[in-house]
């Protein structure tokens, strides 16, 4: 009876423990090392590992490891294989020894398993996220053990998969739903952050703003499906065209805005007509067809033509406004002073 009341004393405060670290943070590597930490100590496992699933597979990686696993070469292990890998098949807790099955053994590639072994699936929403594997221990595991140990488990899956979700959420609130690119919100957030760089660094950097020529017609014509296809088809070649530090977001509507870091005027110039070019000389292709695309681009400067975030959106965008009063398909660069208002009957 002693016994159980310290064994239920110590699950109790390893719940407690866990269910600490998993309310303070949304880092599933935090979370998962909490999870192994605790789980480990319970168990009085010597050896024990967090195999994370290789996406679109069965493999399972080594990912943490505590105890005499800590120093051990250990290496990914195929679809199936070891306790490991029936526990991932299984959905469920393994024990080895396993009784009347001879066929679950150990691999050569876990560590040492002793007199016992336990593993048992993490998931999240309801897909497998990873294994946790215990080894070496020097008498049995129990089916007491797996009780407990499921538990805890579940209790940081939970956590796991809110993670998964605040991600999500995240992702959502910054990046345009159908293209996929960052949205005004991440746009201006990152500008702000590339004006405080500039400010402390005094490097330049330029704001792009990108319209499509006459996207109105597209829609009338062709319908709201088609202009869809060439917002994603634009957002592709405006990614592909710019270099990874660059900021590429979908301002609103067919409107696109570039952030392009130490990067002068000359080189947005540069880089502005490079875009043009790879949007208008080839056709965009929709289900009716192909069609003809072009962009006026506008670009503006720091610290030439403004010294706030909004200084130089409105800089870059009243030159692309001037870009299609002058003939679209074409790039034209900001002017320092107040820039011009845009004619709202102007059509785009």
């Amino acid at each position: 009876m002693d016994d159980a009341r310290v064994r239920l004393r110590e699950f109790r405060h390893a719940l407690a423990r866990l269910g600490d670290v998993l309310a303070s943070t949304r880092d599933r590597q935090v979370m998962v090392s909490a999870l192994l930490e605790t789980t480990t100590t319970y168990l009085a496992a010597p050896a024990s590992v967090f195999y994370v699933t290789v996406a679109g597979s069965e493999r399972l990686r080594p990912m943490e490891r505590l105890g005499t696993a800590a120093g051990a070469p250990l290496s990914e292990l195929p679809g199936g294989a070891g306790i490991a890998g029936a526990a991932s098949r299984a959905h469920g807790a393994v024990l080895w020894p396993a009784g009347d099955d001879d066929d679950l053994q150990p691999s050569p590639l876990e560590p040492e398993a002793g007199a016992g072994a336990i593993a048992i699936p993490v998931r999240s929403g309801g897909h497998p996220f990873g294994v946790l594997g215990y080894y070496g221990r020097a008498s049995p595991f129990e089916e007491e053990d797996i009780d407990s140990l499921e538990i805890l488990v579940r209790q940081a899956e939970t956590a796991i998969e809110n993670s998964f979700l605040y991600e999500e959420a995240v992702r959502l609130s910054l990046t345009d739903g159908m293209t996929g690119l960052w949205n005004r919100r991440n746009f201006d957030l990152r500008l702000e952050s590339e004006l405080s760089r500039a400010l402390r660094f005094s490097e330049p950097f330029a704001v792009v703003f990108v319209e499509l020529d006459q996207m109105k017609a597209v829609n009338d014509r062709w319908g709201h499906q088609a202009g869809d296809t060439v917002l994603i088809e634009l957002a592709r070649r405006l990614t592909e065209a710019v270099r990874e530090v660059d900021v590429v977001a979908r301002w609103g509507g067919d409107e696109f805005t570039l952030l392009l870091p130490k990067t002068g005027l000359d080189g947005a110039l540069l880089l502005a007509e490079k875009i043009r070019s790879a949007v208008g000389t080839a056709p965009f292709r929709i289900d009716s067809g192909n069609l003809d695309i072009t962009i006026s681009v506008g670009v503006a400067a720091y610290p030439e033509h403004g010294s706030s975030g909004k200084d130089l959106v409105n800089a870059a965008d009243a030159a692309m406004y001037q870009a299609k009063a002058r003939g679209r398909n074409r790039v034209e660069h900001a002017h320092a002073g107040a820039p011009p208002e845009r004619d709202k009957g102007d059509p785009r």
